[in-house]
This record gives structure tokens, C-alpha cells and sequence, in this order.
């Protein structure tokens, strides 16, 4: 059977979740009020429960057990610092195709606006609510954007801590690794390239940064 890199069968975690145009709508990314979704925005919400509570960004469950998966750029290998929420193996691997950063297929960031930035934000997903749309994060808007892809890696890990804002405490911004927490590593893809999945060791990975 050829499967389509673009919309990859979808693992058993992510069974009950929503999709649209046949990939899996992430748990901590934004619904939009027509039923779409951003795949460039992220509930800030929801990615603090992801930190705190273990839970994995695509499928919104808990990861119970060793590995977990932390996806990044050769700089965040380096410093084992990540600041995209953990995975479930099988939800990463699952990422590793249906997004086309990750996956290696675009060669440069988007400079547009997020779609909740345009007229599809200005409406609540939530049946009834008066809110008046998407109201970006104070502090957390995105850059411009535009900016050349990076290689990316999937770290798998037995834990990691907490990295947290010094003005505020409660507010999760990345988890720390330590490098005996580190399991194995995947060389996930690289611009132009695309998806490779080739294991590779941590020096190797942090070598580009």
C-alpha cells in the first residue's frame, strides 16, 4: 500500500480525534469557530496542561510512561532545552509526516498572518460566546516570520523539568532535559531534503546549531 506523505494514517492515540481534509486537528492548536483549525497557533492554555500535566500536544492525553517525545531544532538539541510539548511516540512519528515544517517540505517559515489573526479568528469556537474572537497571548505573539527552515529531531527521553519564566513561576515556557534522560534520537528531516527518520547520537544532532 502507498500512503500519502501528506495525510498519513492516523495512529490508534489520535482515533477520536477531529480532523480536516484527513489530518488529525491537534489538541493544544486553535479550533476555529467553522469547524478548520490553525495549525499555526497554539492555546497557550493548553500548552501549559501539556507541561504540567504530561499530556501530549496532538492527541490531548496523558503520556504514562517512558519515552516521551520532544521534537526540535539542532539549537534546542544542543541545549536540550525544548519549547514544542511533549508527544506519545506514535503522535510524534504521526507529526514527523502530516506537517510539512517538520516533515522537511518547506524550505523557509511562513510570513503571513495566523489564520486566527484573519477574518476566521474573529469568531468564538465556542457555541454562544460574546468573547469576540481570538485574543492573541500577551507577550506571546509570534514573530514575522519568513525565516529559513532548520533541521529537525525527535529526543526521546525518560522525563524532563520544568523551564519557567522568572516574573512568573506558574507560566511553563520549555522542558530541560538532562543528557542521561536521553534515550535515542531521531534525525527527523532536513529543508529540501525532507523526512529522513535516521537515528543519529546527540553530539551529532547539536552539531548544526
Amino acid at each position: 500500500m502507498i500512503h500519502d506523505p501528506v495525510r498519513p494514517p492516523i495512529p490508534a492515540t489520535c482515533e477520536s480525534r477531529p480532523t480536516v481534509a484527513g489530518v488529525v486537528i491537534p489538541w493544544a492548536n486553535v479550533h476555529l469557530a467553522d469547524g478548520g483549525v490553525d495549525f499555526r497557533s497554539q492555546h497557550e492554555s493548553k500548552v501549559q496542561r501539556c507541561w504540567v500535566e504530561g499530556r501530549c500536544q496532538v492527541c490531548g492525553k496523558r503520556i504514562a510512561e517512558p519515552p516521551i517525545v520532544l521534537l526540535g531544532g539542532p539549537r534546542q538539541v544542543a541545549r536540550l532545552q525544548f519549547d514544542e510539548p511533549p508527544m506519545h511516540p506514535e503522535c510524534a512519528a504521526y507529526v514527523s509526516r502530516a506537517c510539512p515544517m517538520v516533515a522537511g517540505r518547506l524550505e523557509r517559515y511562513a510570513d503571513r498572518d495566523t489564520v486566527t489573526e484573519g477574518r476566521r479568528g474573529e469568531i468564538c469556537s465556542v457555541p454562544g460566546c460574546n468573547c469576540g474572537g481570538w485574543v492573541p497571548t500577551p507577550g506571546l505573539t509570534p514573530g514575522p516570520g519568513g525565516d529559513p527552515a532548520h533541521d529537525w529531531f525527535a529526543v526521546y527521553v525518560s522525563s524532563y523539568s520544568l523551564g519557567v519564566t522568572e516574573d512568573r513561576r506558574d507560566r511553563v515556557h520549555s522542558g530541560i532535559v538532562e543528557r542521561a534522560q536521553v534515550l535515542a534520537i531521531r534525525h527527523i528531516s532536513a529543508p529540501g531534503a525532507g523526512r529522513m527518520w535516521e537515528r543519529t547520537t546527540l553530539d551529532e544532532a547539536a552539531a548544526n546549531a
